[in-house]
């Protein structure tokens, strides 16, 4: 895997790229978009990717407004208008690749959302889309008064920020050396949230449920989650994959693990899943052009 940096501007918004290129010598013949999780930043995938780049798949991650090297408040992002400049510029830089999508986490959300706009007929329809702990239901935990009372202050005070209550000892396994990723030297990763963004995720929620549930995706989809995840339940989410009826949907629940499959101990359980995916994706490709 190679990795090449580089810089893109959104509305006068300045974003940090990561593009991760196949090793020298293996062809590339396909691009993935990945987005990453709410307080995340990309450079943390570096070590979960690679079931794409071993394959010929470059990955492009782009952090987020307010999240890693990008500039931004901490924890706010402007818009889904916002959003969707960054889907166009992600796009484009696939060039003429065949493209999927990708996401953990709220990236798994936002991953959603992006299919339920090309289901609409408002994007390209993407190749394979693969999310892992996609955030289905972001106020998850949180009572109801504070979902209102959050929703009157997004429209008085938007970037304002609150904790969002996501802990490390709630994504992976901290007492175990395995699996674990590099500690952030720079601080890049955060846990912060505003209310304006918050609000907004819990409408990306709704609207793609609702979408998708009355829409028909033909291309690979696959579906991972930590049975034991308390940010995105496991119940959840299985609950809301059954009421899909795609032709080749996969879900695959890796028991014991928690909200960051990609960083907990058995994690090579996650890589495994992923490589045989894409396997049967390049698979189906090859009987398709024969």
């Amino acid at each position: 895997m190679r990795a090449e940096y580089t810089h893109i501007t959104v509305d006068e918004t300045e974003l940090h790229r990561m593009t991760l290129l196949p090793d020298e010598g293996v062809e590339c013949t396909a691009a993935c978009i990945f987005s990453h999780g709410q307080g995340d930043y990309g450079e943390r995938y570096l070590d979960v990717l690679h079931p794409f780049t071993d394959r010929g798949i470059k990955c492009i991650v782009t952090d987020h407004q307010g999240h890693g090297r990008s500039t931004g408040k901490r924890g706010h992002i402007d818009s889904t208008q916002f959003i969707d400049k960054v889907i166009a510029s992600n796009l484009a830089a696939t060039g003429d690749l065949p493209t999927g999508i990708a996401g953990h986490s709220m990236g798994g959300l936002l991953t959603l959302r992006h299919l339920s706009l090309s289901l609409r007929g408002d994007l390209p329809i993407p190749e394979f889309c693969w999310v892992n702990a996609p955030l289905l239901h972001p106020g998850n935990g949180r009572p109801d008064w504070f979902i209102r009372m959050a929703n009157v202050l997004a429209s008085i005070t938007p970037s304002a920020t609150i904790r969002t209550g996501v802990t490390p000892e709630m994504c992976r396994l901290e007492d175990s050396s395995a699996g674990r990723l590099p500690k952030d030297p720079l601080s890049l990763g955060h846990r912060r949230v505003s209310i304006g963004w918050g609000s907004e995720l819990i409408r990306i929620a709704n609207f793609s449920q609702t979408t998708l549930l009355n829409k028909s995706y033909n291309q690979p989809f696959l579906f991972t989650q930590g049975g034991a995840d308390s940010v995105c339940p496991e119940s959840k989410a299985e609950t809301f994959f059954t009421k899909l009826d795609w032709p080749t949907m996969q879900y695959q629940c890796f028991p014991g693990m928690l909200h960051e499959t990609f960083a907990e101990p058995k994690r090579f359980e996650l890589f495994e899943t992923l490589g045989c995916w894409i396997d049967a994706y390049f698979l189906a490709q090859q009987k398709t052009h024969t």
